[in-house]
């Protein structure tokens, strides 16, 4: 699929080791708490959303090295007995799993340790704000595009973020 890029040349916006993981989920990371003070928001983990820094613009997206945990939740009898942190398999497997929806997409696998921040246009506020405006004209009766990791939602992202993002006041995002 063209008009994706994960960025393979790009170095991070804050360099920091990698080891030893943090006892935090990467919302809680320092250089992310930083990022967002300065208008960065931690890229969503939804595998709907996997291919997001692909296809956002260079110049308003940057990444960090993960070096967050991820916690695995043990039950007995349907009750909460504690979590313990991600295996290196469980790792492997999930990241695999995200790279094959990725697939499915026409988009390669995605470089492994990153956690992307993305900086919405000059003319939202929030990232949320963003997706909500993109994602939207797909939840219309009729929509041709379904709001689900498939090749054409893959295709209208990338259409309709290219839009937000060209010359002032951005596009006119809706055209399902």
């Amino acid at each position: 699929m063209a008009g994706y890029d994960w960025g393979l040349d790009e170095g991070p916006a804050i360099v920091l080791p990698t080891d030893p993981r943090l006892p935090l989920a990467p919302e809680e990371l320092p250089e992310v708490l930083e990022l967002e003070q300065q208008g960065w928001a931690l890229a969503p983990d939804a595998p709907m959303w996997g291919f997001l820094p692909a296809v956002w613009p260079r110049s308003h997206r940057t990444w960090i090295a993960d070096r967050a945990t991820r916690w695995e939740s043990r039950y007995r009898d349907a009750q909460l007995v504690g979590r313990v942190p991600w295996s290196e398999t469980l790792r492997e497997e999930v990241e695999s799993d995200y790279n094959g929806l990725l697939r499915e997409v026409g988009i390669g696998p995605r470089p492994p340790g990153r956690l992307w921040m993305l900086k919405p246009p000059a003319s939202f506020a929030t990232l949320a704000e963003v997706l909500d405006v993109v994602v939207r004209p797909t939840m219309r009766p009729g929509s041709e595009v379904e709001s689900s990791a498939n090749p054409g939602f893959v295709d209208y992202v990338r259409r309709a973020v290219g839009e937000l993002f060209s010359g002032p006041g951005g596009g006119s995002v809706g055209h399902c």
